[in-house]
């Protein structure tokens, strides 16, 4: 798959329960969504999606492209269907493989989303992820996922407890990816009660019958869902400038 027919775009929404303003919060002078941003942009062509004009507005002034998307948008991948529906009504030629790459991620490795693409490239994957081994210590934060995976990749299951998993617990990070064509049709999904018990959009996918496949990298980045994220973000940037 050649490097220009694979985009990313980070959804990035203003409203956060924990943490307010998340995709601006400031990290050594520079918006926490800029950080983002100017990682992906190093390796892929990339689009923010926000509803927001204040997220618009810094990105904009960085440099990036910026798609205004519905604030009615229920998760990220509903949020990068839209934009790249608005992208092709404004006569975008689509490429094969959109990456959903999280805005709260400032630490995202480049590596990772190499692996996510060179999975994206087996002709069955239709749906894509990154998988972790679990660590002791990764089921208390309460926010993660695990997934349970054949040898191929392909995932069996994703849960909050790994204590379902066949042989070995995979701690679930949350990039897809996803054959463009697809996403209409993900979006459309309706919703299951094994999805709305686990809180994990892709349970959806798999209950309806999608494939979901699984690329290992060597470890989870850092997630900002919270003040005390933020805080080790900021030390670890501090303490690598």
């Amino acid at each position: 798959m050649p490097k220009a027919n694979a985009w990313a775009v980070i959804p990035a929404r203003y409203g956060s329960t924990r943490l307010p303003g998340k995709p601006l919060a400031d990290i050594a002078g520079k918006p926490m969504i800029v950080w983002v941003w100017e990682k992906v942009s190093q390796i892929l062509p990339t689009y923010v999606a926000t509803d927001d004009a204040r997220i618009a507005q810094v990105i904009k002034a960085a440099g990036g492209r910026v798609v205004m998307t519905s604030p009615t948008c229920e998760n990220g991948t509903q949020r990068v269907a839209e934009a790249i529906t608005l992208l092709a009504q404004q006569g975008q030629p689509l490429p094969e493989v959109v990456l959903n790459i999280q805005g709260d991620e400032p630490l995202v490795l480049p590596q990772d989303i190499a692996t996510l693409l060179q999975l994206m490239q087996r002709e069955e994957v239709q749906i894509g992820t990154l998988v972790t081994p679990a660590q002791p210590g990764d089921i208390e934060s309460g926010h993660n996922a695990f997934a349970d995976k054949g040898p191929d990749g392909r995932c069996l299951s994703f849960q909050r407890q790994p204590n379902t998993c066949s042989v070995q617990a995979w701690r679930h990070v949350g990039m897809y990816g996803f054959k463009t064509a697809l996403l209409p049709t993900l979006v459309a999904l309706p919703a299951t009660v094994n999805e709305q018990r686990e809180r994990l959009e892709q349970v959806r996918w798999l209950d309806h019958g999608y494939a979901v496949y699984a690329a290992e990298i060597a470890a989870a980045g850092i997630g900002v869902d919270s003040p005390e994220d933020l805080a080790v973000v900021r030390q670890h940037i501090a303490q690598n400038a």
